[in-house]
């Protein structure tokens, strides 16, 4: 290794990430190629929320443009500005991606990073300004990232919040996407789905302790935040 690269730790999926200067080196274990049409096409948008793609070095790692700033390591406690910035900047990355779907994706809104928490999230200021991290995209429905932003950005799941608290914190999440309250119980709904994938692929990839976890997150979310955001609780429906 090069000795002015320094490494990139913290990654869950790709080993070996280093920054050069002004840019990240990133190992391509796997076909990029449509991780690589989404970051050209959200530069042709003019999106300065991600990464650029520079290219293929001479040792098959793909070339991103480094954005600085900080990222969290884990999941964690963010505050009411923190979790409205999060939203709006993935509604403005839905927005972008939008016009890039085919005929071939009839039946999807959008393309979904589907990991949008915060270990994929460079903060600037103490907001999140950034997204990183395209190993998981594909086209799908705002509702379904949405559903598993709100999971990750509010840690819903953790006993530590009261369920009042978190339906407050998914009301501001909802609000800086741009929906409107009513739209809370759809994205509750989406996020108890995320959770309940998230421990059946736990599960099939032997990994208990992910897959407990996620279950629980599921039943506390659906106890303590859908179940009270149905019409008979907030007087909320599903309907954006």
């Amino acid at each position: 290794m090069n000795d002015s690269e320094i490494p990139m730790t913290g990654g869950r999926v790709t080993a070996g990430v280093v920054r050069l200067g002004d840019t990240i080196r990133r190992p391509i274990t796997s076909d990029r190629s449509r991780a690589h049409t989404l970051l050209s096409y959200l530069e042709q948008q003019q999106f300065d929320g991600v990464p650029r793609f520079l290219g293929i070095d001479e040792r098959n790692r793909e070339i991103l443009s480094f954005l600085p700033g900080s990222v969290p390591r884990e999941l964690g406690h963010f505050h009411d500005d923190q979790l409205s910035a999060a939203a709006a900047l993935l509604r403005r990355f839905h927005d972008a991606t939008a016009s890039l779907l085919s005929d071939e994706d009839s039946g999807t809104e959008v393309i979904c990073h589907n990991d949008w928490g915060p270990p994929n999230a460079v903060f600037v200021d103490g907001l999140p300004t950034g997204i990183i991290d395209f190993d998981t995209i594909s086209p799908g429905l705002r509702l379904w990232d949405l559903g598993y932003s709100a999971f990750a950005w509010l840690d819903l799941g953790n006993p530590d919040y009261t369920g009042d608290e978190q339906i407050r914190r998914l009301f501001v999440f909802a609000k800086g996407y741009g929906l409107k309250q009513c739209s809370a119980a759809a994205i509750a709904a989406y996020a108890v789905a995320r959770q309940t994938a998230l421990a059946l692929s736990g599960k099939t990839q032997g990994n208990a302790d992910m897959a407990a976890w996620a279950e629980a997150a599921a039943k506390w979310t659906v106890l303590n935040v859908t179940e009270r955001l149905a019409p008979t609780g907030y007087g909320l429906t599903a309907r954006a």
